[in-house]
């Protein structure tokens, strides 16, 4: 194959986008990062607004030898990634049957049960409180013992494997981690897996995490996942 040109369209802050960035460095692969300012509206202008049917980041650009591949939504863009660059692969072998089954359970249950409990907007840009999210703070508290007990005697969510899984889910468990949610005492595995993450290389060479937590600390948000 030759070698693509690899133009990826994100908000810098944003969790999803830092998916896709996380994927390319874990692969090695050179890319033109073009940052739109979303409180700008640069997202809605052209030409990214004619790129991009849904006006959204992350978008992905893939050229070889053809017509440019556009690719959005943050998980489809790292599958992507993974199926045309499957070396190294972000995820395990059909030959580890119960690691490839725990990553692929991982990967539907965070956009089928996680992803749907974040309350992150409704507290940093909606300045919602605790009385106003009580429901939904019982239902995320409710769901993150499940997390807990998958990283039981794991260094990763299937096993001892990095993985698509972990690009998933890592983003979203840092949006409770700035609303106060303490990993440390409320979550010793989890807390362990968000240092390893942190420290992995791919991560911190988006500059995601530094980033994110100077954006959110300036919008003083209320820490409605700290404890009592």
């Amino acid at each position: 194959m030759t070698n693509p040109r690899i133009t990826l369209y994100s908000f810098p802050p944003s969790q999803n986008a830092v998916r896709t960035k996380i994927a390319l460095h874990e692969k090695g692969l050179a890319f033109e990062d073009v940052p739109l300012d979303l409180f700008a509206g640069e997202h809605k202008q052209p030409p990214f607004a004619e790129l991009s049917p849904r006006q959204q980041v992350p978008t992905l650009v893939y050229e070889t030898d053809g017509e440019p591949i556009v690719v959005y939504e943050s998980l489809a863009t790292i599958r992507f990634l993974d199926d045309m660059h499957p070396e190294p692969s972000l995820m395990p072998p059909v030959s580890e049957p119960r690691a490839r089954a725990d990553a692929l359970m991982r990967l539907e249950e965070f956009q089928a049960k996680l992803d749907p409990k974040n309350i992150f907007g409704s507290v940093v840009f909606r300045r919602l409180g605790r009385e106003a999210l009580a429901d939904r703070i019982d239902a995320l508290l409710a769901e993150l013992p499940h997390w807990e007990r998958y990283l039981a005697g794991r260094e990763y969510l299937a096993g001892d494997r990095f993985t698509l899984a972990d690009i998933a889910v890592f983003p979203l468990l840092m949006h409770f981690e700035v609303l106060g949610y303490d990993y440390a005492s409320r979550a010793p595995a989890l807390h362990a897996y968000m240092d390893r993450m942190k420290a992995r290389p791919s991560v911190r060479a988006t500059g995601w995490v530094d980033l994110f937590i100077g954006v959110v600390a300036a919008r003083e948000p209320e820490r409605v996942l700290a404890n009592d």
